[in-house]
């Protein structure tokens, strides 16, 4: 049984998330002075789309309509809303709001682990997750509350969908449909955050033309 734990590497990656469960808890309970102006835009978002999601009262279209107007800038709904949701399942606070970088984190971990095992093996994605979960930076992003960390987990998403996609062989991929589908998230995360993709999207094209044209590179 013990060895079975030992090579199960989805084990080693929820210890991973676990631990910066941990970590992330501590730091956000010694945090004793208001958020900074970026900080508090975007949490005042989220505790706006928490009140949407809360509120019985509207309409799903009055609803949806809302929940799309809680932001009207280059600022996507996506982060608030996914952070609005977890303060409607855990509790409606400053702690939860920060502590809701969880769910990016988590996304970033797994994201990061089968890009390592696709591109060398399962230690590697261990390694790379690890790395990621435990610098200094990322640390500091998630006991804080930008939309940086929930841009990151999304590109890195969309990254390992355009990956699979570019090594799949079969001529109709699933992977394309996930990529596109992902990159609409990074859209709605942050439009900007597109620009990031504009090289991969290039060569998977690319890549595509020559199997179509049957060129050789």
């Amino acid at each position: 049984m013990i060895i079975n734990i030992k090579k199960n590497y989805y084990f080693k990656i929820l210890i991973i998330i676990f631990i910066s469960f941990i970590i992330d808890n501590f730091l956000i309970l010694t945090i004793n002075s208001p958020p900074a102006w970026d900080q508090g835009y975007h949490l005042s978002n989220t505790f706006k789309m928490y009140n949407i999601l809360a509120n019985n009262n509207i309409d799903l279209i009055n609803k949806l309509n809302n929940l799309l107007n809680v932001t009207d800038s280059y600022r996507g709904p996506l982060t608030y809303f996914l952070s609005g949701l977890f303060l409607k399942v855990t509790n409606n606070s400053y702690h939860f709001a920060y502590l809701s970088n969880q769910v990016f984190n988590s996304i970033c971990i797994i994201s990061l682990f089968h890009l390592g095992k696709l591109y060398k093996n399962e230690s590697i994605g261990i390694w790379a997750s690890i790395l990621f979960s435990f610098s200094s930076l990322i640390l500091k992003h998630r006991s804080d509350y930008l939309i940086d960390l929930s841009l990151t987990s999304f590109s890195t998403l969309c990254l390992l969908f355009l990956t699979k996609w570019y090594f799949d062989k079969s001529k109709f991929s699933k992977f394309s449909v996930l990529s596109g589908i992902t990159l609409g998230l990074v859209f709605i995360t942050k439009p900007t955050g597109i620009v990031l993709f504009t090289l991969p999207i290039l060569v998977i094209l690319i890549r595509i033309f020559k199997s179509k044209y049957n060129l050789v590179s």
